[in-house]
This record gives structure tokens, sequence and C-alpha cells, in this order.
């Protein structure tokens, strides 16, 4: 991975998917898609940039990350959202966990892998009460998740909640890959509509949530607005 706007990325699409895959089966960590949102935070919150640094691989959730980085630094960068990276493995081999979300998104998402697959019985859920991320109880979580041996554990709770809790789960994990898509589940599931491939090719996936999500979109554009044009400032002078 390498640097840009301070968090380490890896916009080789190819060795993302490789590294994910290597880790699922052979040892431990996470993988944070990092959106816009999720940026600005790191640049206002150093303990979330540790977070998000401390991964064993970052995926670029954000079009105007890419398009910037690859202005700025002369390089033909590419982002990987997360719901269209849960959308393919997903279907990988392997045993897969969903932690968080809601157990009528998870149905959708079984019956949706059900339909286009016909396996949906190496995915199981785990439930988690309403809590914050210091209340919850990582050693009884960790034994739940552990008793299954999951490759792949996908979380989904929000940013940046999901990104704290993986942190915080990991040392008391066996094994597996942890994976922060947020609303991925949302949209595979049908539980919001999926983004259109045009949103994604003219950089406009921010307007198509502002549209869908307004209220938890809104608040979100001000903070990017106030905080990104200086991160790219400081990225040019770096």
């Amino acid at each position: 991975m390498k640097k840009y706007f301070n968090v380490n990325f890896e916009f080789n699409h190819k060795k993302l998917e490789s590294t994910v895959k290597k880790i699922s089966k052979e040892s431990k960590g996470y993988c944070c898609f990092v959106d816009l949102t999720s940026l600005v935070y790191s640049h206002n919150n150093s303990d979330f940039k540790e977070v998000l640094n401390s991964s064993i691989v970052n995926s670029c959730d954000g079009s105007y990350i890419a398009m910037m980085a690859s202005k700025i630094h002369k390089e033909n960068l590419k982002q990987y959202i997360g719901p269209d990276f849960f959308s393919k493995f997903i279907f990988e081999e392997g045993k897969h966990l969903i932690i968080g979300s809601t157990p009528q998104v998870f149905d959708k998402t079984i019956e949706r892998v059900k339909r286009e697959n016909g396996n949906n019985k190496n995915i199981t859920y785990l439930e988690l009460p309403f809590k914050t991320v210091e209340e919850f109880d990582y050693l009884n979580i960790s034994k739940i998740v552990n008793q299954s041996s999951p490759n792949y554990i996908w979380v989904s709770l929000g940013a940046p909640k999901q990104e704290y809790f993986m942190n915080k789960l990991l040392p008391f994990l066996d094994q597996g890959i942890l994976l922060g898509v947020g609303a991925a589940l949302n949209y595979f599931s049908g539980e919001i509509k999926d983004i259109p491939n045009w949103t994604k090719k003219l950089h406009v996936v921010w307007g198509y949530r502002l549209l869908t999500e307004p209220k938890k979109q809104i608040k979100r554009l001000k903070t990017i607005l106030l905080t990104f044009p200086k991160m790219v400032k400081e990225e040019r002078l770096k």
C-alpha cells in the first residue's frame, strides 16, 4: 500500500483481492473501504487515522479520492467501492459471517445469494445489540465468531464505528479477515436501490447517495466541503 492524504490505500484491484483471499485462508486482519467521509474524519481524528493505517489493506471507496490522488501524483487510480466488492466476494468459497445490519437485510441478502448462486448455507449472521464501540463485549463476541471459524467476516455498522469495532475485535480472533463494508448489504439486498454505473463513471455517487439518503448525507457533505479542499492543498504541497 501507499499513503495518499496520510492514509494507506491499495489501488491495485487485483492485489487488493489477492491480499483479502490470502488473509482469509491463512491468517487474520481487517480491511477498510475508505470513502470521502472516512478520509475527512481521519484528518480530524488521529486515533481513527491510526485505525485505518493499522489494517492489512484499504480500498478506495470514493471516486473523488481516486480522482484527486491521480491528478496530484500523476497516476491512473481507480476506486473499488464496498458494494461492488461485496457483490463479488459474497460468492467466494469459504465460510462467511455477517455482523451488524438487521435480520431483515440479512434474510434478503441470503435470498439473493440463493437465487443467483444456489449456495447460501456457508453464510451465517450475528446480530449485535445497539451499543457504542466502547460498550461491546469483544471477548464474548469473539467466542461466537471463533466457533464458526469464518474466512470472511462482513461488518456492517457504518463508519467510523465499524472500523473501530474491527480494530478492537481483531486481537481476540483466531482467523479470518474483517471487512468493513458499511451499507453494501443494503444495496445488495435491495433495501436501498443499487448504485447505477453511470454515477460511478461520472464521479457523482455522492449525489446519488444524497438523493437516496438526504438526512444522512447532508451533514457529511458539509464536513467534506469544509475539510477536503484543505487536504488536497496539503497533499499537493507534500
